[in-house]
This record gives C-alpha cells, sequence and structure tokens, in this order.
C-alpha cells in the first residue's frame, strides 16, 4: 500500500528580545498554554546550544548596543559636536537593529503530520520513533547549513499530539559606521528569512529524503490566477495552537448548549404527547368525559381508574391543546367562510352596478316624469347596494342631495 505523501512544515515568527523570558519559561512547562501538553510524554528535549542560551544571547545582545553606544560617543567627539554628544549621552544606548513588528530574531517550526511520524515501513511497530529520529537528523542539519552559528538554540518537542522542532535564530550582521566595524540584528541577512517561497523550495527539497514533500506553492498559485484572469485564493492566517483551542472550545460548547435545547424540546413534546395519549386513552376506556371529569358511574363505585390516573397530570394539557386545535380549526373556517362570501357579494355588487348603467343610459332618452320615477327607483336599489358594499355606501353619503335638491337619474 503506497503511503499518503505529507509536506513538510516549515514557519518563521518573529521574536524580540524580550520574548526569550517567556519561551524558556514555556520551554520548562511552566506557563503559556499547556492545555495541550501530554505529561505522559517525554519533556522537551534540547538539540543546539547551551543549557543557558537565553541568558547569553540576552547578554550578546547588551554588549552589542554598548559597544556600538560607545563607538558612536567615539565618533561625535572626535569631530566634536558637543551638543550632540551631550545629548546623546542623556539617551542611552540603542538597540542595533532596525524598528519592526517582527523583531530581530526569528523562531523556526519544523513539523510534518501526525500521521506521517506514526507511519512505519511494515507497520509492525507501535508508537515507533524512527520516523522522529529521522526527522530530527535532517532539521539539525537543514538549521546548520542554512544559519550556522546564527541557531542559538533548538530542542525537539514530544509532549504535544505531533512531533516538532523549535529553534531561534539570532541573525548577526556587520556594518561599518562611526568610523568602526559595529555588530547589528538584521533578518535579512538570511537568504531564506529574507525570501520565504525560497524557504519552503530548500526543506521540500532537503527533507525528500526521507519521503516529505514540499508544502503549497501558495504564492506561485496567486500569481498564476492573476495572469489568468481568476480570482486568486484565500491567504491562509496561521492560527496559533492556544488560540485555535479556545476557538475549538467555544465551538463545541455552542454546539452542546444547542443539543441539549434540542433534548429538552424534544422531551418536553415527548411529554406533551404521552400526556395527550393517556387523555385519549381515557376518553375513549370511558373512564373520563371529554373535559377530564370521571364519569359519574365510576366515581359513585370509587373503582381504580388506571387510565385516569395516568391522564392526571396530563389532562389540563390535553384540553389546552384540543381546544387550541379547535379553536384554530374555527378559525380557518371562519376565514374561508368569509373570503367566500365576500368574493360572492362582490360579483354580486358588480352585476348590479351594470344594470345601474344600463337603467341610468335608458333615463337619459325618457321624458322628464319617467325619469323622476327612475330616479325613486335608483334611490331604493342604491340603498340596497350600500348594504351589501360598505366602500359604496361611504362614497354615496358624500354625495348625498341637499335639502331642496332632487336626485338626478
Amino acid at each position: 500500500m503506497k503511503s499518503t505523501k505529507h509536506p513538510i512544515v516549515l514557519r518563521f515568527a518573529g521574536m524580540d528580545p524580550t520574548d526569550i523570558g517567556g519561551y524558556e519559561a514555556h520551554r520548562y512547562r511552566k506557563n503559556g498554554d499547556l492545555g495541550h501538553i501530554d505529561r505522559n510524554k517525554p519533556e522537551p528535549r534540547r538539540l543546539l546550544g547551551t543549557k543557558t542560551w537565553a541568558e547569553e544571547a540576552l547578554a550578546e545582545i547588551n554588549l552589542i548596543k554598548m559597544e556600538t553606544f560607545a563607538a558612536e560617543l567615539t565618533e561625535l567627539d572626535r569631530r566634536k559636536r558637543r551638543k550632540d554628544l551631550t545629548k546623546r549621552r542623556i539617551e542611552g544606548p540603542r538597540d542595533p537593529w532596525r524598528a519592526s513588528r517582527h523583531g530581530p530574531l526569528r523562531e523556526v517550526i519544523l513539523t510534518a503530520n501526525k500521521d506521517w511520524f506514526e507511519e512505519t515501513e511494515d507497520n509492525s511497530q507501535l508508537f515507533s520513533t524512527v520516523r522522529e529520529k529521522q526527522f530530527e537528523e535532517r532539521a539539525i542539519a537543514w538549521l546548520k547549513e542554512n544559519f550556522g552559528d546564527d541557531v542559538i538554540h533548538a530542542r525537539a518537542d514530544t509532549d504535544e499530539q505531533a512531533y516538532h522542532i523549535h529553534a531561534v535564530i539570532m541573525p548577526r550582521a556587520t556594518v561599518h559606521k562611526y568610523g568602526v566595524d559595529c555588530q547589528v540584528l538584521q533578518p535579512s541577512v538570511h537568504p531564506l528569512i529574507k525570501d520565504y517561497e525560497a524557504a519552503q523550495d530548500s526543506v521540500g527539497k532537503w527533507f525528500s529524503d526521507i519521503g516529505l514533500v514540499r508544502g503549497e506553492a501558495r504564492k506561485q498559485a496567486i500569481r498564476d490566477a492573476l495572469n489568468n484572469g481568476k480570482a486568486p485564493p484565500k491567504k491562509r492566517r496561521h492560527v496559533r495552537p492556544a488560540e485555535w483551542r479556545a476557538q475549538e472550545e467555544m465551538r463545541l460548547a455552542k454546539q452542546a448548549a444547542k443539543l441539549e435545547t434540542q433534548r429538552r424540546d424534544l422531551s418536553e413534546r415527548e411529554d406533551i404527547a404521552d400526556d395527550v395519549i393517556a387523555y385519549a386513552d381515557a376518553v375513549s376506556a370511558g373512564d373520563i368525559d371529554v373535559d377530564g371529569t370521571p364519569r359519574e358511574e365510576m366515581a359513585a363505585t370509587e373503582a381504580p381508574i388506571p387510565p385516569a390516573r395516568r391522564a392526571s397530570f396530563g389532562i389540563a394539557k390535553a384540553r389546552k391543546a384540543f381546544r387550541a386545535a379547535a379553536r384554530r380549526l374555527a378559525i380557518r373556517a371562519e376565514n374561508k367562510a368569509k373570503k367566500a362570501a365576500d368574493a360572492r357579494i362582490a360579483t354580486e355588487v358588480a352585476e348590479i352596478k351594470k344594470a345601474d348603467a344600463v337603467i341610468l343610459q335608458i333615463a337619459q332618452l325618457l321624458p322628464k316624469g319617467l325619469r323622476a320615477k327612475i330616479a325613486h327607483v335608483r334611490r331604493q336599489l342604491t340603498a340596497s347596494i350600500m348594504v351589501l358594499d360598505p366602500g359604496l355606501r361611504a362614497k354615496s353619503s358624500s354625495h348625498r342631495p341637499k335639502n331642496g335638491e332632487k336626485d338626478q337619474p
């Protein structure tokens, strides 16, 4: 059976010297997000760097700051810039790196899918560490090859879901200023930090010997999509394990609350259904009346009424359910009958209006005396129409003849 091709996972994260203390505390599992730590597994194992690498790194950074500050003051004094010299002495040393949101250091994370680490050649070994050793050897070699002595620390985390390696890069560079060579921290001095796609190509090739492949070339996919006039794929945002677990816990809590609400609704409906069934059984057995009153002959003998007892707590709910259903049916029937009656009346009124229009046309051709008789008949007809059609009644009242006026046909 051919094994699945798993990608090698490489991620760089910005790091400030002030982050080193928290990094070390988490390495010793003293603080930070520890919810995913398996205490039954071995603790993190140091791969590169000394035991006191953190203190050494901070001391070196402080030394670089002081050496650069001394060189700056010496240069200002040589150039006789007294005001600037006094000002800089008050301000003190500056950080030996260009300010950015990422910080001057880089944390490197190398890993692969946990399924890859669990695979063995013949699947005969459970919990084998063969893959971990292979991965570790390749990772250490890749870090040394590309970052040299700037890898001031590396460790293997074996107490989490998937084996992975953390490393810290302190990118040292030398620049000429203040008349001397000064050390600075400059991440872009390393080509793989400067070019993320090149770093992905590098680890993809480096780890291919142990069966891992390069991850998805997202930037190339974006370029291809734009060149072809298509929408580029959405940018993926890396979610730290702590953030992902918080989101997952919230999602599971909402799902549990929804299921609990559904369970309660279902339970309540089942209770009501049981009450209705018990009520119907009692009525059909002749033990109680429709309104829940026990039959007189049963009440007189005080004989046990099992169905009525089963329905005792549900009679009120059942009656309420039946009455509500009856009310709804009555309202529907009434509305249906009203709509039918309104439609019938509208048809009849329309016919009467047509007849009245014909009478009005004929009356215009008759002598005055006959027109007066026809006008009297039309008034009676209009009164009948208004009884059927309230809208016409309102309209006719606004056109009622004033005192002394005669209605004209």
